[in-house]
């Protein structure tokens, strides 16, 4: 009986061991390059304006206590002042004309250019102090204290033609938050004080800024895909291969696998020859092999991909005509 138990015991750690195994997915990053949501035709130079600004800072009221209270309080401490108008106008257009000239596809300059983008920049930082009591906690240690700031950045942006015609306008936006909890309200305030509240309005305007520039210029961004594997020592290989960048042995192993007896191999090594071929920019082949699996499985998963595919090669098109219009509009 001690023999059996032990048995059974042993197999099942066998089975959940395999099952903890089997359930490690392999995720690739690819750098995909898209096309941006603003068309500005044939313009290769730019000129960037100051935005103007406007910003909120709205001062922590604690659990309901006296606002006055708390806005005097707020005020000696002195760290949640709004930054200077000056100070913000500066930060975002230096920001986003380093972030323009990281992206490469215009040419920025001062004077007179085929578009010119200005705008606004509207910040809001609000500050919330909340607290918590632990009736189960020593004395003199029974108060939590958590101050959540949340900064917010919008952008309103236009872009005008060399002839003040409106080529486009939009708004981006980028927000976050932060929490800082200790055992009492001035260790909380103290440690919110490390870095100024500019600090991090400036760091939302930079995401931001980088937000716009994907508006209006191409760009890549890096996504992910997770790779089809089934019980085959080859399909472990060949995604091993690509999780580590090589992706002529993965391709390798994928092909053996392709003429497995078993469907699901097969299904698998064709999506993943797939991925390989969009991680090449063969986007043709690629959309062959996510349609033949969606064909054979009909799983919305493959359908979906075929799809992204799809609008990806729209960009690349549209990317192709921008480029062409920008061609004949070259300086000689």
């Amino acid at each position: 009986m001690k023999n059996t138990m032990s048995g059974s015991l042993k197999a099942g750690l066998l089975a959940a061991s395999l099952l903890v195994l089997g359930g490690c997915t392999s995720v690739v990053k690819l750098n995909v390059k898209h096309a941006p949501e603003m068309d500005l035709g044939a313009a290769r130079t730019l000129s960037v304006a100051r935005f103007t600004v406007s910003g909120q800072v709205n001062l922590d009221v604690a659990n309901g206590n006296d606002i006055w209270s708390n806005l005097l309080k707020n005020a000696v401490v002195g760290s949640f002042s709004a930054p200077s108008a000056v100070s913000v106008q500066e930060n975002h257009y230096s920001s986003l004309v380093d972030a323009l000239v990281r992206n490469g596809y215009y040419q920025i300059g001062t004077g007179t250019a085929d578009a010119n983008v200005s705008g606004h920049v509207d910040y809001r930082v609000d500050d919330r102090l909340s607290s918590l009591e632990d009736k189960q906690a020593q004395e003199g240690k029974r108060m939590t204290y958590t101050l959540t700031r949340k900064v917010e950045a919008t952008l309103r942006f236009m872009v005008t033609d060399k002839h003040g015609m409106l080529l486009g306008n939009s708004r981006v936006q980028h927000s976050s938050e932060k929490k800082w909890t200790d055992d009492s309200e001035q260790k909380v305030r103290e440690r919110a004080q490390q870095l100024s509240v500019s600090s991090y309005v400036m760091d939302e305007i930079a995401a931001a800024n980088a937000l716009l520039v994907q508006k209006i210029a191409p760009h890549y961004v890096l996504e992910s895909r997770v790779l089809e594997e089934c019980d085959s020592a080859q399909s472990e290989q060949g995604n091993k291969a690509a999780e580590e960048g090589d992706w002529l042995a993965a391709a390798s192993h994928w092909q053996a696998l392709s003429a497995s007896g078993d469907a699901k191999c097969r299904h698998a090594a064709e999506y993943n020859l797939g991925v390989f071929d969009e991680s090449q920019g063969r986007l043709g082949e690629a959309l062959m092999r996510y349609e033949n699996v969606y064909a054979f499985t009909r799983d919305a998963r493959f359908a979906a991909d075929a799809e992204r595919v799809r609008q990806r090669m729209r960009d690349e098109e549209r990317m192709r005509l921008n480029e062409s219009k920008r061609q004949q509009t070259a300086p000689l």
